[in-house]
């Protein structure tokens, strides 16, 4: 069998139909016969989709591992320990990707070693069906990105490739990154401190497919607040990353009396459905997001109370 230049690693924990379609992206890619593989990481799923695509005949091979519900960056890993290609390249299960995302990664990773190569993804339209999901998206964005000598905090391992050996060196994702957040900006700190570069490419590119609730965004920023005081501490409590977290011990007072006081959020949560009623997207958005940051600072906070 021929050896991949590039193994697609894909998490999942019952993707359904969007992932099936995630697959059939990758399987009518512009790429060379042979030049990627699939490692679709099962964490702990019930829908029996990653069961039907391993019996599936494709013409990319495409292998299912068991993740028993370590979490994403634990299922990175076990992908990545897996993959045989030389350039490991992390999508994840709702990124439907444009015919021509793998052979944009492959050709920005030719001639190059210690290199990771962000690529990017636009909502898709059938998405945003939803005044919540509307209104989370109605900005566009407006990030400066470095083509050449991207920041680290640019990172997101939904559209990512790297090289294996800089990704082995640097010891992969930290698997105590259990819940949503930061695993993949913390991976991309520390390939910086070992002297990989980093890219971005705007031709690898994808559609987002995901509508969530604001209960559910809520939830994942809790989880987001206490991963980042984890991430804060662990790079020894560094000032700029605490201010890239919001989470610097200058900034607290405010974020406390702006999110976890009660005095802003008691003027919010009932302009939400009057907002909702008359349409008003734009305010609607600032309102969800107040409430999305108090979710996170109750993360934070909680973070911070435990030894």
């Amino acid at each position: 069998m021929t050896t991949p230049a590039l193994s697609v690693v894909v998490p999942v924990r019952d993707g359904g139909w969007v992932l099936r379609r995630a697959i059939e992206r990758l399987l009518v890619q512009d790429a060379p016969p042979g030049a990627f593989e699939i490692v679709l990481v099962d964490d702990g799923s019930t829908d029996g989709v990653a069961d039907e695509l391993a019996r599936s005949d494709v013409p990319v091979p495409l292998r299912v591992l068991r993740h028993a519900g370590g979490g994403r960056a634990a299922a990175r890993n076990l992908g990545a320990r897996a993959a045989r290609g030389r350039i490991l390249l992390f999508l994840d299960a709702d990124i439907w990707a444009e015919p021509g995302l793998i052979a944009a990664h492959l050709a920005a990773h030719r001639g190059h070693r210690d290199l990771g190569v962000q690529g990017v993804w636009r909502e898709h339209p059938d998405s945003l069906t939803t005044m919540f999901m509307r209104a989370r998206h109605i900005l566009p964005d407006v990030t400066v990105r470095r083509r050449d000598g991207l920041s680290p905090y640019h990172v997101v391992t939904r559209n990512f490739s790297v090289d294996v050996d800089a990704f082995r060196r640097v010891g992969g994702f930290d698997e105590t990154f259990r819940g949503y957040g930061w695993e993949d900006i913390e991976l991309a700190f520390r390939l910086v401190r070992a002297g990989v570069a980093l890219r971005f490419e705007p031709a690898a590119a994808g559609w987002h497919y995901h509508p969530q609730t604001l209960d559910e965004l809520r939830a994942k920023m809790r989880e987001a607040g206490r991963g980042a005081v984890y991430f804060w501490k662990k790079h020894g409590r560094d000032r700029g990353l605490g201010l890239f977290l919001e989470i610097s011990p200058a900034l607290l007072p405010l974020k406390w009396l702006v999110y976890r006081s009660g005095a802003v959020t008691a003027l919010v949560r009932p302009l939400v459905p009057v907002c909702e009623r008359l349409g008003l997207t734009l305010l609607c958005g600032e309102l969800y997001n107040h409430l999305a940051w108090r979710s996170y600072y109750e993360g934070v906070f909680a973070a911070l109370r435990t030894p």
